[in-house]
């Protein structure tokens, strides 16, 4: 039952002015309760959210446990009561969860905001153990908590970090009791990167040994403020199985690179595009230009008069087409999207065997299977709704006719802010996502139309079934793409491993947590990562089959499946 908030702050002891600016060390750490009532958890006393709470039982003594993850000096508690509070507790504290010490013990609780002023005690875990609940009405309901805050500074003789930055952005996954990482490098960085640090005690010092290649390990040694502790962390990078294989990185100033691109301008339904758009397409400077590092393709308001069929449209644009194809990999584009309303931007690629009129690979020869036969991958595609970008699949059902499955996902400011959209493709799985967030999947090893060669497609379309109504005061908007990358999977491989041709299947993926992993040898080990490099779990399995269940979120994964012979990286998903 969720009761009144109570207003009056009950002040136990004098603060001093300096331990005001500690920060609170118990946000967002791992606590333990003795019940919960009505799914309101411990978590929700230290996420930092005043709507939320911890509630216990109806009974008498109950606790809330919060584990700082190192050992600190500690400044004060505040608890932040909701209505029925306690009137009798005690502020415990521990460095080891099993032998407590009673820091203070109050017996006269009155609810709102209690301040308890510790004194610099240092402990790991500090609990609330409440021995006497207030009576609201003639019910005693359960402790809770709204926010149970700790404030502190790490101890001096405290030798654990407090963060670590890997290239300048923070590591998610670091916890300052786990000593050891495995880290999986993104696409396309192929040196060590660059680890920084801060320690829990300011005053602490360390020692940062550099990885010398890829794989390797970088060390980071720290020791306590007053010299009496030292502890080691290791952070082991892996090279992406990805390698870039194609791309442009907009690096020059003019016409897009004729050598990659091939402006596509050929209207092929008549003296019109598909889908009741209302553009032309040229291969004028005027709508697709690079300057400034980026890629810019513009649409404009005009009357233009296509060479080709004679016939005038009152809106032009470019659509491009790579002269790359490949099949399997990872694409990656950066880009911000126009703003106006009636602007349909494109992310997408198409089989090469399409064979429509004026596309780059039709005039190659390839050009042999009609549409969707050939499949299409809409890796991102935005209508009017200017706050979500969509991806969709599109190919031949079990009739012959045309089906698709479409998701779409949030994007902040999209327009003025760069975002990744991205594409991962392998003879089981497509995954579509933005800034490394995957929205949508389609199952590949169950669908006979993603197996050939595609090439990538940019463009933006003007109105039509998606773009919708073009706005009336419509003059002019661009897309603009600071770099297309495509990778393809390189097998890992090391002196000691001489066949990597070895037969290795999991299934079904995705799947709910539980997945079997079969080999055509004897599997030594099986390690799973999540994005972020981060060990989850790891089995010894010394057989060509196993069954295993991981017990995740859902989400994208790594698995790595090594034997004497092999060694192997797949792509893991959980639903």
């Amino acid at each position: 039952m969720k009761l009144m908030k109570t207003t009056p702050i009950y002040i136990l002891l004098l603060l001093s002015v300096t331990s005001l600016f500690a920060q609170n060390i118990a946000l967002q750490k791992a606590t333990t309760t003795s019940s919960v009532r009505d799914n309101n958890q411990g978590a929700f006393a230290v996420d930092g959210n005043q709507s939320t709470r911890w509630e216990s039982d109806f009974s008498d003594p109950q606790f809330i446990i919060v584990d700082l993850a190192t050992t600190y000096a500690l400044n004060r508690i505040e608890i932040d009561w909701e209505a029925a509070y306690a009137t009798q507790y005690q502020i415990q504290l521990s460095n080891n969860k099993q032998q407590w010490t009673t820091a203070s013990n109050i017996t006269s609780g009155n609810g709102g905001t209690d301040v308890v002023n510790l004194n610099g005690q240092n402990a790991r875990y500090v609990r609330m153990y409440g021995t006497q609940r207030t009576t609201i009405g003639s019910t005693q309901y359960g402790y809770s908590i709204y926010e149970f805050e700790v404030y502190g500074e790490a101890a001096a003789n405290n030798a654990s970090l407090s963060s670590i930055s890997i290239n300048g952005n923070e590591f998610t996954a670091f916890s300052s009791d786990q000593y050891n990482y495995d880290y999986l490098l993104k696409p396309g960085v192929s040196s060590v990167p660059t680890v920084s640090v801060t320690t829990a005690n300011s005053n602490a010092t360390y020692t940062i040994t550099n990885a010398q290649s890829l794989p390797g390990t970088t060390t980071i040694n720290v020791t306590a403020a007053d010299g009496s502790t030292t502890q080691t962390y290791t952070i082991n990078f892996t090279a992406s199985s990805f390698n870039l294989v194609w791309n442009d990185e907009f690096d020059y100033t003019g016409a897009p690179n004729s050598l990659k691109w091939h402006h596509q301008t050929y209207p092929p339904v008549g003296d019109s595009w598909f889908n009741g758009e209302e553009q032309h397409y040229t291969s004028r400077l005027k709508n697709s230009y690079v300057s400034n590092g980026s890629l810019k393709i513009e649409a404009f308001k005009e009357s233009y008069t296509d060479p080709t069929s004679g016939s005038t449209k009152q809106y032009t644009a470019a659509r491009l087409n790579s002269k790359y194809a490949f099949r399997y990999g990872r694409v990656e584009v950066r880009a911000k999207l126009p703003a106006a309303q009636g602007t349909w931007p494109a992310i997408w690629t198409l089989g090469k065997n399409i064979n429509e009129n004026g596309a780059y690979w039709q005039t190659q020869g390839f050009g042999n299977t009609t549409w969707p036969f050939c499949g299409e991958i809409d890796i991102m595609e935005q209508d009017s709704n200017k706050t979500k970008t969509s991806g969709a699949f599109h190919y031949p059902d079990a009739n012959g006719n045309h089906t698709y499955t479409t998701k779409s996902i949030s994007v902040s400011d999209s327009a003025n802010s760069w975002h990744v959209y991205a594409m991962e493709w392998s003879a089981d799985t497509i995954e579509l996502s933005v800034d490394d967030v995957v929205f949508h999947t389609l199952n590949n090893a169950q669908n006979a139309y993603f197996d050939n060669e595609h090439f990538i497609l940019l463009n933006i379309a003007m109105g039509g079934s998606l773009g919708g109504t073009i706005a009336a005061n419509f003059t002019a908007d661009v897309m603009e793409i600071d770099y297309v990358r495509v990778y393809q999977l390189q097998s890992l491989s090391s002196g000691s491993i001489d066949n990597q041709n070895i037969g290795l299947t999991i299934y079904p993926n995705p799947s709910a947590g539980q997945f079997y992993v079969e080999a055509d040898d004897i599997i030594n080990d099986a390690v799973i990562y999540d994005l972020t490099g981060r060990r989850v779990s790891s089995y010894s399995v010394n057989q060509k089959a196993v069954s295993i269940q991981i017990n995740q979120p859902p989400g994208v994964y790594l698995i790595k499946v090594s034997g004497h012979n092999f060694e192997d990286f797949k792509k893991l998903i959980v639903n």
